[in-house]
């Protein structure tokens, strides 16, 4: 079970990430509005970062010799969804539409310039389950944390993804690869959500403690970190089925160990990353980004262990994105667990934005074909 006494943790930590002193920090739309540039200046096409983009992100969303005017200290990013889901047995409707995301999105350097930190907040947060249900998940936070740096060294707590060389929240389609998001079973007494929450994926958010080093170089960098995620999550619950479904709740005894390792050149890197967790379950990743022009790519290819007596399963992503023009983009992703039994998945989708200046609307669709899985999804939105 959950320790009661750690159930709300995450109201004062979120307190201790406002933006005291943010006079001098610089973030997504905020970087935008501050300093009178357009979104392209960080983004291939929003959200997808740029080279300049990536190290302004790693800065501490933060650069030397840039300076900027007052603007309001957060963003907010509002999308509706519409889910078309596979017909079958035990479905509640097939097809759903709903308003899925009211985000709060801050960042940025606070009192100390080495100390910075990033919140992602919903206060409205929904989602389709696999039998066509809606899921409120309301005042849940997506990150919450604060990185301190010295000199090659930081170090980050609080809540986030545990993989740093590809941060899936800034994908152009509307779905998760699937080698990031497969995830191995939690174990253990407790309620279901409990239970869940002891489980590991590596592009899920889970609290944690993260050393990281970094050695710069004139062309690669190199970065490695070691992580120690926890059972739980950070929220502020909305609604009386947020109660449930995102309670806040934080166990202090670790998961295991997230080991990570990667060369960085501009949007180029390689480099694997992996979790030894209790219950002798495994994971293993390698991972490559990359692009050419207006084309970008990142491939993932990895096996897992549930568990000691339990096969070895492969998971495979392959995406590639093309930006022909700056208010378009166009891609696909094939992925593939060999556990799944339902085949491989293509995933084509198309991304529309404009004006892309100190905001920008939304328009996403996406396709999944495979066997039975067959799934139309649109979203609609805006950040500003």
């Amino acid at each position: 079970m959950m320790p009661q006494r750690f159930r709300w943790v995450g109201l004062p930590l979120a307190v201790g990430c406002l933006p005291l002193e943010s006079a001098e920090a610089a973030r997504l739309p905020l970087f935008a509005r501050r300093y009178g540039v357009a979104c392209a200046q960080c983004h291939a096409i929003p959200p997808k970062l740029n080279a300049f983009g990536e190290a302004f992100r790693r800065g501490g969303y933060s650069m030397a010799g840039l300076a900027g005017r007052n603007t309001l200290p957060f963003a907010l990013w509002i999308s509706g969804r519409r889910d078309d889901l596979p017909e079958g047995p035990g479905l509640v409707d097939e097809v759903s539409n709903y308003l899925n995301r009211i985000e709060v999105i801050t960042g940025g350097r606070i009192v100390a310039p080495n100390l910075s930190y990033f919140v992602e907040w919903r206060p409205l947060s929904k989602e389709t389950r696999s039998d066509g249900t809606l899921r409120d998940r309301s005042g849940r936070f997506e990150d919450i944390y604060l990185t301190g740096t010295a000199g090659p060294f930081s170090l980050t707590a609080g809540q986030f993804r545990l993989v740093d060389q590809v941060d899936v929240s800034l994908r152009l389609g509307l779905s998760e690869p699937l080698a990031l998001a497969a995830g191995l079973p939690g174990s253990g007494a407790g309620t279901s959500r409990e239970v869940s929450l002891r489980g590991f994926a590596p592009g899920a958010r889970s609290p944690a403690l993260r050393v990281g080093w970094t050695a710069p170089a004139a062309s690669w960098s190199f970065t490695s970190s070691v992580a120690l995620p926890f059972p739980g999550e950070f929220s502020i619950p909305l609604s009386d089925e947020a109660k449930v479904e995102a309670s806040n709740e934080l166990d202090l005894d670790p998961k295991g160990l997230v080991l990570e390792s990667f060369l960085r050149r501009g949007i180029h890197s390689f480099g694997a990353h992996a979790f030894l967790g209790s219950g002798n379950r495994r994971l293993l990743n390698l991972v490559h980004t990359g692009g050419l022009g207006r084309l970008y790519w990142t491939a993932i290819a990895g096996l897992d262990s549930p568990g000691a007596d339990a096969a070895t399963r492969g998971r495979l992503s392959l995406e590639a994105e093309l930006v022909p023009h700056r208010f378009v983009a166009v891609g696909a992703r094939t992925e593939n667990r060999s556990a799944d039994g339902a085949g491989t998945a293509f995933l084509p989708f198309v991304l529309l934005q404009a004006p892309g200046t100190r905001y920008t609307f939304r328009l996403t669709l996406e396709q999944r074909v495979q066997r039975g899985r067959h799934t139309t999804l649109i979203e609609i939105g805006t950040v500003f």
